[in-house]
């Protein structure tokens, strides 16, 4: 009983950091964030950041680490059970939400900022996010490839294409600071120019 006390309380604490953490980024980059400042923030000592994440480098890891779990949770894979048009029409729709939301854009452009002087960043933030989605539609398109509903030559490079209709320059645009995220009118746009290229008409 204890055991699973400290358990809790310890996974609260890493929660903490996490927001804490995340909110810092947010508002002063990498460099311009501290473990101090992280520590003040989430309302524990320095050293218990320190416990849980080892560098500073290891927070920003575990923050984008638990953005990127938001995106590909559970509830994706459940999508996908559904009828094809309303399943893939609900996974662009979850896709085009999370990657256009404002903290997810801010995080990519510290990734991107920052990749060159910690690759690991970059590519910590490429395997568990892009890549992990790319990997689920993949694997549901190479099960569904042989049905009359798609079309699917290659599940692969259709899953990449599939996520690039929905991103397209928009999301180039939000990194730059040109434009804010598409309009309804465009998002929808996207996602059935999504849809049409992986299923039959």
């Amino acid at each position: 009983m204890e055991a699973a006390k400290a358990s809790a309380r310890s996974d609260a604490k890493r929660r903490a950091i996490l927001k804490a953490g995340k909110n810092v980024f947010l508002k002063n980059g990498f460099g311009g964030t501290s473990m101090d400042a992280v520590a003040a923030a989430a309302g524990v000592s320095k050293m218990t950041v320190y416990r849980h994440f080892g560098s500073k480098e290891d927070l920003f890891a575990g923050v984008i680490t638990d953005l990127c779990e938001q995106i590909v949770e559970d509830e994706l894979e459940e999508m996908l059970q559904r009828d094809p048009p309303k399943a893939l029409r609900a996974f662009a729709t979850r896709m085009m939400k999370i990657v256009f939301a404002p903290d997810t854009i801010e995080l990519h452009r510290i990734v991107v900022a920052e990749s060159r002087r910690f690759p690991k960043l970059g590519r910590y933030f490429y395997h568990n996010g892009p890549q992990a989605c790319i990997a689920i539609l993949e694997a549901y398109f190479e099960r569904n490839r042989r049905s009359r509903g798609f079309r699917i030559r290659d599940p692969r490079r259709s899953a990449e294409e599939f996520l690039e209709l929905l991103r397209g320059y928009a999301h180039l645009r939000a990194l730059l600071g040109i434009e804010k995220a598409p309009s309804s009118a465009e998002v929808t746009a996207r996602i059935e120019a999504a849809v049409g290229h992986v299923l039959a008409r």
